[in-house]
């Protein structure tokens, strides 16, 4: 075995540290400064250099996309483990609670903030929509119709279905932190909220 071979799982990890730091610190520096944020900033940030991101992603433009896919991976884990022995109830649950922790935390809604009050950041929101929230309830309706074929639930309308669970989901929360109304992230609450959306949407859906 050579001394290349025995360095490069060490030297994959470690690259992939780097990698999720970068994206962490990209992460914080866009939802404190909005899109028109410097790579510069997330380089202090990072505490890495700048020449070190442009290696990794190349541009800005692609540094955000890889933020977007991070998220993306973690809403769409419910779905993409899910076995056709999981049980419905379980999965809508964990959906939902990620929706709650990833998509609708202060944290989140701060960076989307920044974004919508930044100039020329529009194309950045497209993308959002486009790799996230039209990504997750496409994946999220194909789901649903699986249910429906193993007579699981009863969806007539899997896309619907979708997009009014998660507009149920997040409910007033989404409209009070987007426009900067204190509503801190509160588990024993997100917990009651999951709960009653997740029983009124299968009982909606029974077979």
């Amino acid at each position: 075995m050579t001394h290349a071979s025995m360095g490069s799982p060490r030297m994959a990890t470690r690259t992939s540290r780097k990698r999720h730091a970068v994206i962490e610190a990209a992460r914080r520096v866009f939802t404190e400064k909005g899109y028109n944020a410097s790579m510069e900033e997330v380089a202090f940030e990072a505490e890495v250099s700048k020449q070190t991101i442009y290696n990794q992603f190349g541009s800005k433009e692609q540094l955000f996309h890889a933020i977007i896919e991070d998220k993306m991976q973690e809403m769409i884990e419910p779905i993409t483990s899910a076995t056709p022995d999981s049980d419905p109830r379980e999965v809508l649950k964990r959906i939902a609670y990620l929706y709650h922790t990833k998509v609708i935390a202060p944290d989140n809604l701060k960076m989307v903030r920044a974004l919508l009050a930044a100039p020329n950041a529009q194309a950045a929101l497209r993308e959002i929509y486009a790799h996230g929230p039209s990504r997750f309830i496409r994946a999220f309706s194909d789901w649903l119709a699986a249910q429906d074929a193993k007579g699981h639930m009863k969806v007539p309308d899997p896309l619907l279905a979708a997009e009014h669970f998660i507009s149920f989901t997040y409910g007033h929360l989404f409209m009070k932190r987007l426009y900067g109304v204190p509503a801190p992230l509160d588990l024993e609450d997100v917990e009651r909220r999951i709960t009653y959306v997740v029983d009124a949407f299968l009982r909606a859906h029974a077979p």
